[in-house]
This record gives structure tokens, sequence and C-alpha cells, in this order.
């Protein structure tokens, strides 16, 4: 009985020997500081984003093929795609049956600025070439040319923030771009005004279609045709683009999104990011 007990004394003396050494000669180990505003590198969050600018016309009877292969797209890459619906030519003058005139003098200007437009359906991908003579591309391409187009990594961003005002329809809309790279080309800012869902006529290789949904249609441009010239900057800084524009009675608000990119100057054009954005 007296032999446990020792050793029991025996182990509680060593065993307070032990900590009391281990608080002399063990070193402290602060916890780890907190920082309450971390800096983020977001520059893995920005996706490469593409634009088509397809060329059409309600008199086009191919036409309709071109725009069920967009929505196609886009259903394939979601955001990533940003579809414009420009109505220029001879193809864009209105029916008898039409209800509305979807063309425009800016889509004739970006005809000339783009193309010529030679054949419908056919659109600008990012306004590259492709290494063909003309920036404009018939519809067998359109996939194969997005999909390289999405495969490169984003030089910039391209931010849009909407304020509507409902009691006297004036759009005001900020422009953000975001430098990734360090660029030192010549570059410009194109702003459009799109409005989706539009029922009117047209015309397609079975006859006249009295309620066709027009998609994307391009209405107005906020900045000159060819864009906006804005100063390269360094990697990490920005450069921020205010416009505003009172939206016609016309146009469905509901339907009406902004559409801002960035893009090389002419005669390249090359579109460098695109981003898009409901009004509400």
């Amino acid at each position: 009985m007296f032999t446990h007990f020792t050793k029991k004394i025996a182990l509680f003396a060593l065993l307070v020997f032990a900590f009391a050494a281990c608080q002399e000669v063990c070193p402290d180990i602060d916890p780890p500081s907190v920082d309450n505003n971390p800096p983020v590198d977001t520059t893995d969050d920005v996706v490469r984003r593409v634009l088509i600018e397809e060329f059409t016309g309600v008199q086009c009877v191919n036409c309709p093929q071109g725009a069920q292969l967009i929505e196609n797209l886009i259903n394939t890459h979601g955001g990533r795609l940003v579809s414009v619906s420009i109505h220029a030519g001879f193809f864009a003058e209105p029916l008898t049956e039409s209800v509305f005139d979807l063309s425009t003098d800016i889509g004739e200007q970006l005809d000339a600025l783009i193309g010529p437009v030679e054949a419908y359906p056919s659109a600008a991908i990012n306004r590259n070439s492709f290494g063909a003579s003309s920036k404009i591309h018939f519809s067998p391409s359109w996939a194969g040319f997005i999909e390289q187009e999405l495969a490169i990594p984003p030089q910039v961003d391209v931010q849009i923030a909407n304020s509507f005002d409902e009691n006297n329809g004036e759009l005001t809309t900020n422009i953000t771009v975001d430098f990734l790279e360090t660029l030192s080309d010549d570059i410009s800012l194109s702003v459009m005004i799109t409005e989706n869902n539009i029922v009117d006529a047209q015309l397609d290789t079975s006859g006249l279609i009295e309620d066709y949904t027009h998609k994307h249609v391009l209405r107005t441009m906020l900045t000159n045709v060819a864009g906006n010239p804005i100063s390269a900057q360094a990697i990490g800084t920005n450069v921020q683009e205010s416009f505003t524009f009172n939206i016609p009675s016309g146009w469905n608000v509901n339907n009406c999104s902004v559409v801002a990119f960035v893009h090389r100057t002419s005669p390249d054009l090359e579109v460098l990011q695109v981003s898009e954005k409901k009004l509400f």
C-alpha cells in the first residue's frame, strides 16, 4: 500500500517538474494575426467574353437560321457570349407588314466600318479576321472562332453600372475598364444599347412570319461608331466613363441592355473584352 502511494506521488512530482520546465524553456508562440481586409487578387475571377455582331435584315430569308444558331451558342456559352444584331443593308429595309424600322444609320456605319457585308447571315466575332481578308464571317465558322477567342486570357475587364429613372426615361450608365495587363496599343471604348424580343414581321425560307421575335437588336450607340479613345493604362489601374441617354418611348425598357466593349482602334478594331447588363 505504501509502495503504490509512493509511486503515485513520484509520478505527480515528475509531471509538475516537466510542466514547469516547459514553462521556462519553451518559446512563446503568438497566435496568427488576422487581417480583416486582406488584399484580394480577383484576376482569376475575370473570364474572357466574346462579342458577336450579327448583320441581318427582315427581308433576309436565311437570317432566322443564323439567329437560331446564335441562340444555340448563347445557350452553350451563357454570359460569355454577347450578341448584337445589326439591321443594315438592303435586306434591312422594312416590309409592308413591318410595324417597326429596325435599321439605323449607325448600323450602316458599322457595316462600312467592320465590313462590307457581302452575304447574309454573317457576323463579326470580336472583329477578328482570323487570317482572312475580312472581319465578317459566315455562320459555319462562328462556333470555332468563338471557341478560339474564349480560350484567350483576358487583358482587361469591363464593368457596367446602370441607373434608370423611370419617371423621365433617363439612363445613366457608368463603365469601368480594369486593366489586367499593361497595354501599349491604342484602344477605344464602344457602348451600345440593344433591345431584345421585338415582335415584328420577318421573311424566312417558308414565307412571311408576322410575329417573329427579333433578338439583341442594336438600337443606338452612346459613343462614336468607331469608339471613343481611352488611354491604355498600367496593370492594376482603371478608366471610368459615364454616359447619359433618354430612352425613346417606343422602346421596351424592360428588354433593353447596355453593351460595352474595349477594342483596338481602327483599322484593327479587335475586341479585347465585352460586357452586357440590362437597364435594371
